[in-house]
């Protein structure tokens, strides 16, 4: 049965604390947006509704996100240009993913969902992104200022925010490659910009969702006590392990779950 709310017994507070730490963990190790990783895991194991399960993840990208792109723009590697060009879009695309969100069965939603659960783990099974970034750290580019072009910029904004309002994901998996291969961005800014990007539209999306009722605050903040850690235990990870196989191993499992998603919400939706 779905819930609206979530009981804040013991049992449930670890395991709130624990789906916290698991995504930063995982999403530090191998780059997996935070959304990929939390909304299945607070629909399959707290019984969110599916709606609060999007929501309540935008809001924790709030402060992860946040606290990423600080280090980026102390190196200065945000091309601010591209972040203000992208954000007007964004902040539309995302009210309108989130309004859109009223509109969609829960268990559509999550049949949905599941879909862009199944092409990020294809991703970390084919290895196309991971590619993409080491040719562009293999030959990095004495960057100059990037040309804007708004009628190139502005429908991938708004796309990134569709999709960060609609799923509830910061949109990163979408910019990040667009980014390095259609704009020529090296890897490092592209990482900067997606990341401060995704902070601004995450904050109107968070709003646009509570406005629905689609937010739990106090789980939030019990999530951000385990993302932080997780996902400084992450990054560290990420740097001492190379070995390909591990990637591959975790864009398995992100299929396997978004099989048993499927056949969860397919089940509800038929009344099984």
């Amino acid at each position: 049965m779905d819930t609206l709310n979530v009981a804040f017994t013991p049992g449930n507070i670890a395991v709130a604390l624990l789906i916290g730490v698991l995504t930063g963990l995982l999403s530090g190790t191998f780059g997996v947006g935070g959304g990929i990783v939390c909304t299945p895991m607070l629909r399959l194991f707290l019984q969110l509704d599916p709606h609060t399960a999007v929501g309540t993840t935008l809001a924790l990208i709030v402060p992860t996100s946040m606290a990423g792109s600080i280090n980026y723009i102390k190196e200065k590697l945000v091309d601010f240009s591209m972040v203000k060009a992208l954000v007007v879009p964004g902040i539309i695309g995302i009210v309108l993913g989130a309004h859109l969100t009223t509109y969609v069965h829960g268990q559509i939603l999550m049949i949905c969902f599941s879909a862009l659960i199944a092409v990020a783990g294809l991703d970390l099974l084919s290895g196309y992104s991971q590619k993409l970034k080491s040719d562009k750290s293999a030959n990095p580019l004495v960057q100059e200022k990037i040309s804007v072009v708004w009628w190139r910029v502005f429908p991938l904004g708004l796309l990134t925010g569709l999709m960060a309002g609609f799923f509830g994901v910061g949109g990163g998996f979408i910019l990040i490659p667009i980014l390095l291969s259609a704009f020529n961005m090296n890897v490092k800014a592209a990482f900067g910009t997606s990341l401060l990007v995704v902070a601004c539209l995450s904050i109107p999306g968070t709003i646009s969702h509570s406005f629905y009722g689609h937010v739990q605050l106090l789980l939030v903040l019990l999530m951000v006590c385990g993302a932080v850690p997780g996902s400084m235990i992450g990054s560290k990870l990420a740097i001492k392990l190379k070995d390909s196989s591990l990637r591959s191993a975790f864009g398995a499992i992100m299929l396997l779950m978004a099989t048993f998603m499927v056949y969860k919400e397919l089940n509800i939706l038929l009344g099984k």
